[in-house]
Order: structure tokens, then sequence, then C-alpha cells
């Protein structure tokens, strides 16, 4: 199955009678948000549970939320309780207590409790205004199933399978995107075939071993002459390659001024601004969906959304894992999760 048809998806969707509304846009980068999504999506196909999104206060816009930069998918809901008591699945209690023993300190312990009260409450607030229990983003688990079966949506297939039919689905960029993306790449002169590759600066660098270019290149392989498109948050490491690689045609739509991406930064920026900074993002990303060849970092979200999408194609590849393409648990016994349409 090549790809998801929205209609049906839609049909299928709508046809539950238990619901989940999955927040985007709560805390993290856009695309480990977006990951989290589908990954929300997946785990209610699974079930059999009706997915609605909320996005109304997403911390990547101006305030519309998903249709500020996708075309829609799925009913979506504004009752503001989501902002307060809708939010990412929270550590089990092992991870929290070793946690806690590191940091010699039992806030953690403190921060997991607060947020299981304030889920119970908003279970109870959700429940007054739908009039049934109603799942959170916080109900999907961290270990999805390793294989899905879906007739009615003709899906059989493992999790990289099905998550990429369903990211392809709502991959859709709304046609004002769409025209800026055709001008960026009029702009920078993108030719038909080129390969692709993402290097990561600013914060990411507090949380793991940042990967310079000429490592990320030289896992491409290009020959002199190639078009290479580069998705940084950086300029001074596009500046970098550039000088080392003069024979190749470099390109990338990152503005001269950007010195690294830094979350909490970005968050505190004004609504126009981010804006700008996602719709690039976006950009870069769908052009690097139908790049030649790509090469990125399992420890960033961007390249880990690409490869997902491309899990089959063998030009995509990982720095620090040139197996990422794998299914990860390839040899094991998997279990099918049936669903069947019963409403």
């Amino acid at each position: 199955m090549e790809s998801l048809d929205l209609t049906s998806y839609q049909k299928y969707n709508n046809s539950f009678r238990r619901r989940m509304v999955c927040r985007i846009g709560v805390d993290c980068g856009f695309f480990i948000e977006m990951n989290s999504m589908v990954n929300a999506m997946l785990y209610c196909l699974a079930h059999r549970i009706k997915f609605q999104l909320y996005s109304d206060d997403a911390n990547f816009g101006t305030g519309v939320g998903w249709t500020e930069y996708f075309l829609p998918f799925c009913e979506e809901v504004h009752e503001p309780l989501h902002r307060q008591y809708n939010f990412h699945r929270m550590p089990s209690w092992r991870p929290i207590l070793r946690l806690c023993a590191k940091k010699k300190t039992l806030g953690p312990i403190a921060w997991k409790l607060k947020k299981s009260v304030k889920t119970h409450i908003g279970r109870l607030k959700a429940f007054r205004v739908y009039g049934e229990y109603v799942l959170f983003a916080q109900d999907v688990p961290l270990k999805m199933p390793q294989r899905y079966l879906i007739p009615e949506l003709g899906i059989d297939g493992d999790y990289s399978e099905t998550y990429a039919l369903v990211a392809r689905m709502v991959w859709r960029l709304q046609p004002d995107i769409l025209q800026k993306e055709k001008a960026y790449k009029k702009k920078i002169s993108l030719p038909s075939v080129y390969s692709g590759i993402q290097i990561r600066g600013g914060d990411k660098e507090t949380e793991t071993r940042l990967i310079d270019g000429a490592t990320i290149i030289r896992k491409l392989n290009p020959r002199d002459g190639d078009s290479l498109f580069v998705l940084t948050d950086d300029y001074r490491l596009f500046q970098n390659i550039r000088e080392e690689y003069p024979r190749l045609r470099l390109l990338t739509i990152c503005r001269e001024d950007e010195q690294g991406y830094y979350h909490k930064q970005f968050c505190q920026e004004p609504p126009q601004s981010k804006k700008e900074a996602i719709v690039r993002l976006i950009i870069s990303v769908d052009i690097l969906l139908s790049s030649l060849a790509f090469v990125g970092s399992i420890t960033t979200g961007p390249s880990i959304f690409i490869m997902k999408l491309r899990h089959k194609d063998p030009r995509v590849q990982a720095v620090e894992s040139p197996a990422f393409a794998r299914p990860r648990h390839q040899g094991r016994r998997q279990t099918a999760v049936r669903t069947v349409n019963t409403n």
C-alpha cells in the first residue's frame, strides 16, 4: 500500500464511539510534536478510538494551530481545558526514581504526582464538557505496537510502514506554504535532482554529541558538482562545509543571521517570527522528502521524521546507525493489532 486515502481514514476514524483529543504544540520542537501526534493517531487506529486534535495554542505558530501550515485531516476541538490538562505522556516511576537518586532530590516525584493530579482533574472537566470519558495525549504509551492489521483501510504492515502511511496522509501543505516553497526553490535555483543533509547546532549539544557537516557529507559520498540541499539551524555550519567542499553545489534557505536553534529562546519569540522560522523548517523538510538521497541524525526531530517516511529507501541513511531503516524488532515475533469496526 503506497498511500492512505484521506476520505477513507476520516470515515473510519469518525465511526468510533470513544474519543481521544491529542494536543499538539505542547512544549517540544515541531517534529517531536509531529511524531507524538502521528503515534497518537496510530494508537487510536489500533484501539478503535476516534482521533481529534487540539492545536489552538500550539507553540509553533500565531494561534491558528495546525491549519496555519497544513490542510485539515480530522475534527479539531477548541475547548481551553486542553491547554492546562492535555500534555505529553509522563515517564514511568522507574526512571523517575532513578532520577531522584541521581539528583538526590524528591523533585521528580513531586512533578509526576502533580501531573497525575492534573490529569485526573482534566478528565473530570472533559467529562463535564463532552458528557463522556475522553482520552488525552498522555494516554498514548511510549512503546507502540509493532504490527498493524486494519483491513478497512488496506493496512497490513509493521510500525514503520503504518507510520509512513499516516504521516504522509497528514503532510499536506496549505496552498500559501506551497507557494512560498516554490519561491524558495526558485531563489536558490534548486535543480530537479539533488541530495540532502541535516546539520544540527544550537541547544541539541546539551542532549547529545553533535555531528559535524563533514562527517555527514562523507557518509553521503557525493561526487564533484553534485547539488546538496542543507537543512541547518546555524548558517556558520553551512559556511564551514561550503569552504571545505568547494566542488559541491551547496544550497540552503537558512538565513545568514541564524546561529543555532534554542527551544526556550524560540518559544519567547514574537508569533510572526516563530511562524517564519517554522515555515522555513517545513519547506526544508518537504524539499528533503523529495531528495535523491538523504543523510541525517537519529537524534534530531526533522531527520527522524524524514527517515521514518522514507524508511524503505536505501539512499536514506543515519550517521550514527546505517541500519536505522531496518525494523527495530527484526527477527522477533510480532503481534498484529487487528481493529474491527463494530460501531
